[in-house]
């Protein structure tokens, strides 16, 4: 899960997203792919991330 850039300790004060803005959407992403198979690196988005 690739959640975006969060202001957390390590997203540090200036990252884009609140950890309230970031958390809906990481939520909706892992529910929408609960109980399929395979592996997948998502953004909260439910996008493929590149690596």
């Amino acid at each position: 899960m690739a959640p975006g850039w969060v202001r957390t300790e390590l997203g540090g004060p200036n990252a884009r997203l609140s950890i309230d803005e970031a958390i809906p959407g990481v939520a909706s992403t892992i529910e929408s792919v609960a109980g399929k198979g395979g592996l997948h690196y998502l953004d909260r988005e439910g996008h493929t991330v590149r690596w």
